[in-house]
């Protein structure tokens, strides 16, 4: 048991080892920012990259999860919200601010849910532009804030979830593009420029 114990800390002493020198590298701007973040990556992103269909199975399909979120005919949340006011009542009695409230959790959801959504449309569509990428995002989220309103009257039409959709998927575009960058991850060996994406 020992022994076991002792390997599991050297494993997280190496990790956390290791995700220091990645932010040190990444705050200072060094040299070593390259090497660390994407260098030692791309060796695990290069391979699976290069073909495109699986990753764009997995946009379809998680689409199609983001439908079914949506079009749900009452809220999703709605099983557990008797749970999650007591949850928050107990927390603001212990010091927990009052802006750690309901709609605090469910915009950040909102962001959360949709962060995979930037990531598989990332990885799917390497050639696309941010502002296309982004604006399937956004796409998206109008088709299922629209359907809300049009059809399912216990749903709540709300603008704000289309800006909270949209950063989500606006983070996981960006956290695909730094740790591969599209030119390291172009299936067809294309020596495109980082920033050539941000047109």
């Amino acid at each position: 048991m020992a022994c076991r114990v002792s390997w599991y800390q050297n494993k997280a002493s190496t990790l956390a080892r290791r995700f220091s020198e990645i932010f040190f590298a990444s705050a200072t701007g060094r040299g070593s920012h390259k090497r660390l973040c994407v260098g030692a990556h791309q060796n695990y992103l290069k391979t699976p990259l290069k073909n495109l269909l699986p990753w764009r199975i997995a946009l379809v399909t998680y689409v199609i999860g983001l439908a079914m979120v949506a079009y749900w005919p009452t809220p999703v949340d709605e099983p557990i919200q008797g749970t999650l006011a007591k949850v928050l009542n107990y927390l603001h009695a212990q010091g927990v601010p009052e802006w750690f409230d309901y709609q605090f959790i469910e915009a950040s959801a909102n962001v959360a849910m949709f962060v995979p959504l930037g990531i598989f449309a990332a990885l799917a569509m390497p050639s696309r532009a941010c502002w296309q990428l982004v604006g399937m995002g956004l796409l998206a989220s109008i088709c299922m804030e629209l359907g809300q309103l049009l059809f399912i009257t216990a749903r709540i039409y709300s603008a704000v979830d289309l800006v909270t959709n949209t950063l989500g998927c606006v983070i996981g575009i960006f956290v695909i593009w730094w740790v591969a960058p599209p030119g390291h991850h172009n299936p067809r060996g294309s020596k495109t420029k980082v920033q050539s994406r941000f047109r």
